[in-house]
């Protein structure tokens, strides 16, 4: 299977029951175009597997990670995301939140963050100590923040998600970060 459509289905997959949870409930703008955006996705990453014949190259590095819990942010300090869905070529480590490629050539990530109980969530992608994405989370319940920047990483370069402030995000598998290489 190809691995970017086995990642990006995870993220559909956990938008999917994201989207159906919130459902009941009244959805927000941003979780519709949250879901709209992953759909989009799916649909490109198809197409061109189709158009060139599935010719993508396989085995490159690539993660998924959620939050289980929920989790108080540090200032400048990396999220863990802790529960790993895919760690192909063991470049994600838990512990830190940080991602190091193992591979030089081009990855596209994807960061959602959730906020908790009505309180805003500021965050950014971080590569190799350099803030390159800001994402934030108003004080709505259940908002959430998206970031998708496509990277051209350096072998041993290092990418994640860091906190601008001390705040919770929002666990339980709504918060997640993951990535797969696209091309050298």
């Amino acid at each position: 299977m190809n691995v970017h459509v086995f990642v990006y289905g995870i993220c559909l997959v956990l938008t999917m029951i994201q989207y159906k949870g919130v459902e009941a409930r009244s959805c927000t703008k941003l979780e519709n175009k949250l879901f709209n955006n992953l759909l989009d996705m799916m649909v490109a990453i198809k197409s061109k597997c189709i158009i060139s014949g599935g010719n993508i190259e396989q085995g490159g590095p690539a993660f998924t990670a959620t939050l289980s819990h929920h989790f108080s942010l540090t200032k400048d300090a990396a999220i863990k995301f802790n529960s790993v869905l895919l760690n192909r070529g063991g470049g994600y480590n838990p512990n830190t939140g940080i991602f190091t490629a193992t591979k030089t050539g081009l990855y596209q990530f994807s960061a959602t963050i959730m906020s908790n109980g009505g309180i805003q969530v500021h965050s950014y992608i971080n590569k190799n100590g350099r803030k390159l994405m800001n994402l934030y989370g108003p004080k709505i319940h259940g908002a959430t923040e998206t970031a998708s920047p496509v990277l051209e990483l350096n072998k041993g370069d290092k990418v994640s998600v860091n906190g601008y402030y001390s705040e919770v995000v929002y666990g339980r598998h709504y918060s997640y970060f993951s990535a797969v290489y696209i091309s050298a």
